[in-house]
């Protein structure tokens, strides 16, 4: 009889923890994900492409989620700041990521204390592939990069270029180095930022994403030099590309991708992740995309790692030329 009854009483016990647990990994491991707002952090100031296709992309996901996403700005160089901020946030899918190419590539070249390390973030998918040029202001004397580099070796230490991504900062270092050539580089907080400074006179050349200038060029007020990308755009297919002036090394595609706090459960990934899958499918999100000078450049979870991986070994190989 005695038996019986602690055997009743360690099945109702099992049976508690059974349930206990399979409530917990209902709430917390994905299945019953999400219940809250989600928070995406773009690394850039408004107006760029990083802040415009962030908030296109979270208004279809908050369709799909019914609940919803909502873009929170925290610009600062290279990205860092926002990813700082996310990789001290907790890993529990209510936190997220959207960033430029060299936040977690050659930030670490060109920042010595970045204030978060490369295996704080999970990468998750890249999401827009930037064509992005070198461009100056109509009325300036260069016609053609030819033309702005040729003052650049005639004028050493005296011409400003300017450019909110690591990426293509490294870049113009690098091949400023291969050519033995000087030239003063700022780095602002986002690519608008970096535009306005070149409107203004405060630097001669500008070097980042296409989306804040196409008013200007429509306006006759921006002139496009080179293109920094593998191929010519084909919204300007006049352009040419870094490799035609024979810097194929540093002609080099940019990119956004998404991101995590390490640490997020794999049933909260694949949900989050296959709910942006379906939203690049849509032509709808598609046209948007284009519209505001970008392209849809999804790129599954392992792949996009492995992506970023190689990345961040090209842009550390430009780092030790340029030191050299």
């Amino acid at each position: 009889m005695k038996t019986s009854f602690l055997k009743s009483n360690f099945l109702t016990l099992f049976l508690i923890i059974i349930c206990s647990n399979l409530l917990f990994f209902s709430n917390v491991w994905g299945i019953d994900y999400p219940t809250k707002p989600i928070n995406l952090v773009a690394s850039a100031s408004a107006g760029g492409p990083s802040d415009l296709h962030a908030r296109i992309l979270a208004e279809a996901a908050t369709k799909e989620l019914g609940v919803p996403v909502v873009v929170v700005n925290k610009p600062g160089p290279g990205g860092a700041l926002g990813a700082s901020f996310v990789a001290n946030e907790k890993s529990d899918g209510y936190t997220y990521l959207v960033t430029q190419s060299g936040t977690l590539t050659s930030n670490f070249v060109l920042f010595p204390n970045l204030p978060y390390k490369r295996t704080d973030l999970l990468p998750l998918f890249r999401s827009i592939v930037i064509p992005c040029f070198m461009a100056v202001r109509f009325d300036a004397p260069w016609k053609t990069f030819k033309d702005f580099m040729d003052d650049v070796k005639k004028n050493p230490g005296k011409l400003r270029s300017g450019a909110a991504s690591a990426n293509i900062s490294l870049l113009w270092e690098g091949l400023l180095k291969q050519t033995g050539l000087d030239a003063t580089h700022l780095m602002y907080k986002g690519a608008g930022d970096s535009l306005l400074a070149m409107m203004g006179g405060h630097i001669d050349i500008f070097m980042d994403a296409v989306t804040p200038m196409v008013p200007h060029i429509e306006a006759h007020k921006v002139r496009l030099l080179t293109t920094i990308g593998s191929k010519r755009f084909k919204n300007y297919p006049d352009v040419p590309t870094l490799a035609e002036f024979g810097y194929s090394t540093f002609s080099k595609d940019m990119w956004n991708g998404f991101y995590a706090p390490a640490g997020l459960p794999q049933p909260i990934m694949d949900k989050f992740v296959s709910v942006f899958r379906k939203v690049f499918s849509q032509p709808s999100v598609e046209a948007q995309l284009e519209k505001v000078g970008v392209f849809g450049g999804f790129m599954e979870p392992q792949e996009f790692a492995n992506y970023v991986d190689g990345e961040y070994r090209f842009y550390m190989e430009i780092g030790k030329q340029k030191g050299k």
